[in-house]
Parts: structure tokens; C-alpha cells; sequence
């Protein structure tokens, strides 16, 4: 038996030291990105495999400026050897099984590439033309030979020539460089020219130009842009920078019902645009995407549903400056070189400029993130094409002329599975497999979201608003959030009416008695009582002069009335900070201590006191120090109750009706300060102009009064630095 025990425990800690090497043998991390922008750490999707070059592949003439590989149904790969002008296969287990390089054309006359840059695999069965002729095969982008020219996949013979499509819309003397091609099902080709700025061209079979579709946006350069912003006439001399397609893929779309076959495309924006790609990470829009997933009429419908739009790296900084320390660090928006369709509707995007692969599902959820440029087994030079070699992943490296293969982990493969059972509709078998994925990953938020609708298809909507609060997903919280406002407003229905109606009842009683305590007091002789004092904020709220007037010169309230309002106004936005709504307040941002509330009311309450003391002092004001702090006091008075009454509602109203809330406190602050103007006004008989003029000047002195103390704390700061150190120099001698 504790020999039994021993074997078990070497083969248990030998298991753990295997994938202890493993995960240190890989030299890169894999994550994904918080709803903040924060990279969050995942388990290792993808792990390299193995690196093949030319000599692994025991080529005589090695590899040189490699631009492109595929992999056909049968793991086969296709690679692009550009500078070579010839196209290298290899099997499933990278042994090279022919070299296309020379051919006799149909013409009987001997033929050969130039330059080519990309090829698309046709497996056998995949597109069939309209007359029944099959179309597999493997098309190559003969770049600077202005053609497309198909191969036989077996064999690698030369099959047919599709030259340069002829169209008035093409125009005769259009230059045809074609970089990259697809062909749909339906036998269509799609082409992309590197001197075509119209967009993809779109070519039946048998090279019959269609159309062009999904036009990149056409920018203009900042140079042009500011002189058209001068000179509005110089538009017509403005120099337009075209954008332009350079790689495309088929959407497998793998069990998703799409309405027939979309096309990726991946495009490459000049400089001046960086700061737009970079807002539509955000915005999500499409018109600065660097990636596309176009339709048969060339419309952009990619759902970009995750926290950030599916265009690379996140964290960007544009024109960041380089130092010595980073100056080897790339920090702008992502190169997308490149980008590949993979089982059950994901995809993946490279940047070349990283060097990482990026992979999202089809909602553009990131799945993870990895890769690094570098020399070690995984890190790649300049990913310059990627392709799914069925699960595994294969990148191009041009630089180091060698392509590396990552494997799938038992990770990747739970992705895989609840993505695929997902796509199935089978979301119980979904829900459990995330589950599985969450135990290895906590940090995946596409996990939560994923379980979080699968409660809301079942009509659990408050176990689906707990698993979309994990993920900050807020969009999907409001829908459920609904759906449960309105099983319980159907439920306590008759009570929520009773409720409203005894609101109001109580609310109209407040005000009619506070009628009655300020008339009362109003011909009242002598010091008015504190709840007089207290119920005239009423009175003054809605007439403002009038109540300005007898503030002043009446005496009908006080300093103590006046610190009541202004401990009310505390507690009012510390409530707000610690009983905002989930949708209104996801992060709990707005969430600050008891002492922070009181620092951030008194501070600029005072500032205002103090400078508008010290400049009405010089512009003959009659308002004193006292005048001054009641009457600020009491414009105070509307905002509790509009700010209690925005917190309460925050928790109630979720997506639009939010707005109304925010409406609330807008009104509180624009009452505030209409109140703060004619009180000073009357406090001090100011004409309206004489007013005006004041308050600018006191905003002005607050500025400056903020200076000058932050000024003399530095100082402070620093005397008693200079301080301690004389004394720990006197203390060492």
C-alpha cells in the first residue's frame, strides 16, 4: 500500500513539474481586457508547438520574404515564398510535398510568377460555378503579373489564368496589382488590388468584374485639414489619402445562421488617422476599423458587443513618446497585417507590430490575447500572416522567414466547446462548460455574460443580473433588470400606486404647512423661532427676491439655520456616493467617504464666502461676511431633496431612463445657482451688469485663493524638510 502511495505521489509531482515547464517554456503572456482598459491575466489559450524554417523543411533555395500561408481542410499548408516567386506545400506534418514554381500556362508557352503575395485554398466540394464546373483549387495573387492564377491541390498543376477584369468601372488604364483574394461559395471572387482605392473587387468565376464593394473611408491629411479650415476655398487643391483593404478571409461561421457567406477584411490607415482608430476602440464604430466583416452588398455588420471594439491592443498611447528605456516599445494602435477565420465563428487578427494574435468570437468578445516579438520558441519578428490549421494556429514570421505552430490547450479547448455548443443553441450544455472555463479563469467576463443570458432565456433574470454585474455588462443587466422591475411592479402593483399617492399627499401637506408657518411668521414682531427659520427656505426657493429682500433685512433666518442646510447637503451627497444604482454607477466610482463629502461641500462653499467678501468689500457691496454665508446658505435649500430623489431613482430606472435622473440634478444645480445670483444681488443691491461683474471676480479670487494656499503648503512643505534634514545633519555630527 505505501508503495502504491509513493508512485502515486512521484507520478502526481511529476505531472506538476511537466506543466510547470510548460508554462515557463512560454515566453509570452495571454490575457484580455477589463471593462476599465486593464489587462486581466488568462490561462495560455494557445502554447507553441514548434518552429519550421527552410531547414527544417530541408529546402535547397531557403526561404526569402515570405508573405502569406494557408491550410486547406486536410491541415496542408501553402506558403507564399514571394522572393523566391513560388509557392511551397507541405503536408499536415510540415514535410514538403511539392514546389510550385514554373508551369506551362494554357497557352503552351512557359510560365512563372512574379512576386506573388497571397493565396486562397478552394477545398474540393466548397464552390461549384454556375455550370456545374468545380472550383477548387489553389489561387494565387500574382502581384506584379497583373493576374490570378488557379493550381491544382493535389498536384500543384497549373489549371487556369483569371486576368485583369474589364469594366467602365474598372477604367482601361487602371493599374491591377492584386495582394489578396477569396472566393465564396457561390464561386465569386473577391480581389483586393494594392492601387485600388474603390474598394474589393468583386469578379464572377470566370474573371467577369461585378462591382466594388465596402469602400474604406477616404481621409483627408492634417496639413490639408487645417488649410481647408482656413481657407475654405482651398478644398478643391486638397490631397485625399486613400485607405485600402490588404488581406481578406471567408467567415466560416461554423453553426451560425448568417444568411450566406461574410467576408473579413482587414485595412491599413495612414498616421494622420491613428487618434480616430484609437477613439473607435471605444466609440466602436466602424468607419476607422482596421477589421470588417462585410456582407454580399459590402456593408459593414460586425457586432462589436465587447468592452472594446475587436481591433488589437488596447492599451494604446498615441504619439508616445519614446525613451531610451522604451524606445523599442511599440505603444499606438495595432498594425492589423493580417486576419483568419477559425472554427465555430471565431477569428483571429494579427499585429505586426506586436507581433500577438488577437481572437474574438463572433460578438467581438476577446477571447485572449498572446505573443511577443522575440527569438525564442513562441515569439515571432514580424507576424506578417496567420491562418487555423484545424485547431491549431499557424503565424507567418517575414523577418526570421519561418512559420511557428501553436497547439491548443485544455483551456482553449473549453473555450472551443462551450463557444461551439453556444453556436448550437444548446445552452445548458453551454452554461456548464463555462462554468468550467471560469474555474481556470475567473477573470473571463465572456464566461459571465455567456451564463448570464442562459439564466435570461430561462426566466431567471435575477441570477442572470448577478453574472452580468461580475462582468460590468451593463446593456444585458438592463434588460433583465427590466424584466424583473416588471415581475414585481405586476406584484406589489396596487401598493406602488397607494405609495405614489401618499408621496404626494404628504408632499403637497409639507409645502401647505410651510405656507402657513411663513405667513405667520411673516407678521410676526421680533427673533423668529428655529423652525421659522428653518420652514422659510420654502418661501425663498420660489421667490427669490422677495426672499432675498426679508432675509436681509428682516432677519427671517440665521447662521444656525444656515449650517442645518448645509449638513443636510452633506448628507444628501453621501448618500448619493454610497446608494447610486448599479447601472448608473457599475465601478462604484461616485462612492467617497464621509470626510471627503464634508471636504468637497465645505471648501468650495467657503472659497465662494471668502472671495466674494473680500471683492464686495472693495466694490461698495452692503452684504457682510454673516449676509454673505446665510444667503449662500439658503440657495442650497432645492438641492437635498432633487439629489436624494436622482439617488433613489438611479436605482429604479436603467438604460434611457436614466436620463432623468441626471435631468434632477442639472435642475438642482442650475436652481442652486439662479438663487446664488439673486441673493447676492439683493445682499449686496448690485444692478444686474454690477452683479454679474462681482461673480466673475469672485470665481477669478477662488482661483487665486486656491493658488496662493497650495503655494504656501509647498512652502511649508518644504521648510520643514529643510528642517528635518538640518537636524538629522546636527544629530549625525
Amino acid at each position: 500500500m505505501k508503495k502504491s502511495l509513493k508512485i502515486i505521489s512521484f507520478i502526481f509531482v511529476l505531472l506538476m513539474v511537466l506543466a510547470t515547464g510548460v508554462s515557463a517554456s512560454t515566453p509570452y503572456s495571454t490575457y484580455t481586457y477589463s471593462i476599465l482598459g486593464e489587462t486581466l491575466s488568462s490561462p495560455h489559450a494557445y502554447v507553441p508547438d514548434v518552429m519550421i524554417n527552410s531547414a527544417s523543411l530541408r529546402l535547397d533555395v531557403f526561404l526569402s520574404q515570405p508573405s502569406d500561408i494557408e491550410a486547406d481542410k486536410d491541415g496542408n499548408l501553402y506558403i507564399t515564398d514571394k522572393g523566391n516567386n513560388r509557392i511551397v506545400v507541405t503536408d499536415k506534418y510540415y514535410k514538403v510535398k511539392y514546389i510550385i514554381s514554373d508551369f506551362v500556362n494554357e497557352h503552351g508557352v512557359d510560365d512563372s510568377m512574379n512576386s506573388p503575395a497571397s493565396t486562397f485554398v478552394v477545398n474540393k466540394g466548397d464552390c461549384t460555378a454556375e455550370n456545374g464546373d468545380e472550383l477548387a483549387g489553389l489561387y494565387v495573387c500574382d502581384t506584379f503579373n497583373s493576374r490570378l492564377l488557379v493550381f491544382d491541390l493535389e498536384t500543384g498543376e497549373y489549371i487556369r489564368t483569371i486576368a485583369k477584369p474589364e469594366s467602365e468601372l474598372f477604367g482601361a488604364d487602371s493599374r491591377y496589382s492584386p495582394i489578396s483574394c477569396v472566393v465564396d461559395k457561390y464561386g465569386s471572387i473577391y480581389v483586393v488590388s494594392q492601387d485600388t482605392t474603390e474598394g474589393i473587387i468583386v469578379m464572377t468565376s470566370r474573371g467577369e468584374f461585378i462591382n466594388f464593394i465596402g469602400a474604406p473611408k477616404v481621409t483627408v491629411s492634417a496639413l490639408d485639414a487645417l488649410k481647408k479650415l482656413i481657407s475654405p476655398g482651398a478644398a478643391e487643391t486638397l490631397t485625399f489619402i486613400p485607405t485600402t483593404y490588404i488581406s481578406l478571409d471567408i467567415d466560416t461561421g461554423a453553426g451560425i445562421d448568417q444568411g450566406g457567406e461574410l467576408i473579413y477584411g482587414t485595412i491599413i490607415f495612414n498616421s494622420d488617422d491613428h487618434a480616430s482608430q484609437e477613439a473607435q476602440l471605444v466609440s466602436k464604430s466602424s468607419d476607422y476599423s482596421p477589421v470588417r466583416l462585410l456582407n454580399a452588398k459590402g456593408s459593414d455588420i460586425m457586432n462589436r458587443n465587447g468592452f472594446f471594439a475587436p481591433s488589437g491592443e488596447v492599451a494604446v498611447m498615441s504619439g508616445a513618446t519614446k525613451t531610451a528605456s522604451n524606445k523599442d516599445v511599440y505603444t499606438d494602435v495595432s498594425n492589423v497585417a493580417d486576419v483568419t477565420s477559425g472554427p465555430n465563428g471565431v477569428w483571429s487578427i494579427i499585429d505586426s507590430a506586436r507581433s500577438k494574435i488577437y481572437t474574438y468570437d463572433h460578438d467581438g468578445n476577446l477571447l485572449y490575447a498572446f505573443g511577443d516579438k522575440g527569438t525564442q520558441l513562441g515569439n515571432v519578428q514580424n507576424a506578417s500572416a496567420i491562418t487555423y490549421q484545424g485547431t491549431n494556429i499557424v503565424v507567418l514570421d517575414g523577418k526570421s522567414n519561418s512559420f511557428t505552430v501553436y497547439r491548443r490547450t485544455e483551456y482553449g479547448d473549453l473555450l472551443d466547446q462551450a463557444i461551439y455548443y453556444q453556436n448550437q443553441r444548446d445552452f445548458d450544455t453551454a452554461v456548464d462548460y463555462w462554468r468550467e472555463v471560469l474555474t481556470r479563469n475567473n477573470n473571463f467576463d465572456t464566461a459571465y455574460v455567456a451564463i448570464g443570458k442562459a439564466y435570461y432565456r430561462s426566466g431567471e433574470y435575477e441570477k442572470a443580473i448577478e453574472y452580468y454585474k461580475n462582468a460590468y455588462d451593463t446593456e444585458n443587466y438592463a434588460t433583465a433588470f427590466k424584466e424583473v422591475r416588471k415581475e414585481k411592479m405586476e406584484k406589489m402593483f396596487l401598493w406602488l400606486i397607494l405609495g405614489i399617492v401618499v408621496v404626494l399627499f404628504l408632499v403637497v401637506k409639507l409645502f401647505k404647512y410651510a405656507g402657513k408657518v411663513n405667513k405667520r411668521a411673516q407678521h410676526k414682531t421680533g427673533r423668529r423661532t428655529f423652525w421659522e427659520e428653518i420652514m422659510y427656505g420654502f418661501h425663498l426657493m420660489f421667490h427669490p427676491f422677495d426672499g432675498y429682500w426679508d432675509l436681509k433685512h428682516e432677519k427671517r433666518g440665521s447662521v444656525r439655520a444656515s449650517i442645518v442646510f448645509i449638513a443636510i447637503t452633506i448628507l444628501a451627497f453621501f448618500y448619493q456616493s454610497i446608494g447610486t444604482g448599479y447601472y448608473s454607477d457599475p465601478l462604484g466610482s461616485t462612492y467617497s467617504g464621509f470626510f471627503s463629502q464634508i471636504t468637497s461641500i465645505l471648501i468650495p462653499l467657503f472659497l465662494w464666502i471668502i472671495s466674494n467678501w473680500c471683492f464686495t468689500t472693495l466694490f461698495d457691496g452692503e452684504g457682510s461676511f454673516k449676509d454673505i454665508f446665510i444667503a449662500t446658505s439658503y440657495a442650497l435649500f432645492p438641492v437635498p431633496a432633487l439629489v436624494i430623489i436622482s439617488t433613489i431613482l438611479t436605482n429604479v430606472f436603467v438604460g434611457s431612463e436614466t436620463q432623468i435622473c441626471t435631468m434632477l440634478i442639472s435642475i438642482a444645480y442650475i436652481w442652486m445657482g439662479l438663487l446664488i445670483v439673486v441673493g447676492m444681488q439683493v445682499t449686496h443691491d448690485y444692478s444686474m451688469g454690477k452683479n454679474i461683474l462681482t461673480i466673475l471676480a469672485t470665481i477669478a479670487g477662488m482661483v487665486i485663493i486656491m493658488f496662493i494656499a497650495l503655494l504656501f503648503t509647498t512652502l511649508i512643505q518644504k521648510m520643514v524638510a529643510l528642517v528635518s534634514t538640518i537636524i538629522s545633519e546636527l544629530s549625525y555630527r
